[in-house]
């Protein structure tokens, strides 16, 4: 099987190529929306992700070509444009989530799955560890894909990593007994 050049696809989809730019969904759509996802759910709106990777690909067709040709990696790329309309998205519904009614205080909602603790754990980290860690896990890149999306050097996404992955290790332990125990493996999330 041949080798995909994912720059040449990207410009073609630039260009209105109908089938470059479905091949270039099919590719990285499951990881877009799951990124865009983690982004959103902060604020409730997970809903939204797959419209928001829908808007960002809208918008890279219409990036000028001669930028478009200046893209050395395509999948960090996208995950930068996808995390900017995201962010851009979210500033918009904020205004929304103030408005926006919640559960009543003492109604009992049951205890929650180890995802959802899990979930949570990760929305309480400080912002620039919750990216890398739904980076490196949604995203599903490397340290330095990660770097890339973020500009930061490799070494402090690693270090941004380690610190996250710690605070949750130490979040989750200090939960009063989830459904189903957590253990994590080089950051991963595995039911016992």
């Amino acid at each position: 099987m041949k080798a995909i050049d994912e720059r040449k696809l990207l410009v073609r989809m630039s260009h209105g190529h109908g089938p470059s730019a479905r091949l270039l969904w099919d590719l990285y759509a499951a990881r877009l929306i799951a990124f865009a996802r983690s982004l959103l759910a902060a604020q409730g709106a997970q809903q939204h992700a797959e419209d928001v990777v829908q808007i960002a690909l809208c918008k890279v067709m219409q990036v000028p070509t001669h930028r478009i040709r200046k893209v050395q990696a395509v999948g960090p790329w996208l995950f930068t444009i996808v995390r900017t309309s995201a962010l851009n998205h979210m500033r918009g519904e904020r205004r929304e989530m103030k408005r926006r009614v919640h559960a009543a205080p003492g109604t009992d909602m049951g205890p929650p799955s180890s995802f959802e603790l899990l979930r949570r754990a990760v929305e309480d980290l400080p912002s620039d560890e919750a990216e890398v860690v739904t980076l490196r896990h949604a995203g599903g890149l490397t340290f330095d894909q990660v770097s890339e999306v973020l500009a930061i050097p490799r070494s402090t996404a690693a270090s941004r990593y380690s610190r996250a992955i710690e605070r949750l290790r130490e979040h989750l332990a200090e939960q009063e007994e989830p459904s189903q125990p957590l253990k994590f493996v080089e950051g991963k999330r595995h039911a016992k």
